[in-house]
């Protein structure tokens, strides 16, 4: 059987799954799973995001703490406005798959 091509360093792929189950852990908490999504199109205002949260203000931070701890999202400071983006194109790839199976045209099969 043929091996994948991109297999060649068990430790490199050890150290990528380590990775990738990290993200999912992280990902799995519904609250940080719709910041994700919500930055699904591109970069928002902390404001902006905390608005289609019904967390309060310490634990909407708390959670965006760990979103950059992570590596998920990134920001940007202007003035004294910060934004937030996905900070990789893999976690898009991730939250549109997700999107895809579980948001897309849910409404059609209820």
């Amino acid at each position: 059987m043929k091996e994948p091509s991109n297999v060649n360093d068990p430790k490199q792929m050890q150290q990528l799954a380590a990775q990738a189950a990290n993200w999912l852990k992280v990902m799995a908490h519904p609250d940080r799973l719709l910041v994700l999504c919500q930055l699904i199109d591109g970069e928002i205002s902390v404001g902006a995001l905390m608005q289609l949260s019904t967390l309060s203000q310490s634990a909407f931070s708390q959670h965006l703490s760990v979103l950059r701890q992570n590596q998920l999202v990134t920001t940007r400071k202007e003035a004294q406005q910060v934004y937030y983006r996905l900070a990789d194109e893999r976690v898009k790839k991730l939250i549109e798959l997700l999107h895809n199976e579980f948001c897309q045209g849910r409404n059609e099969e209820q």
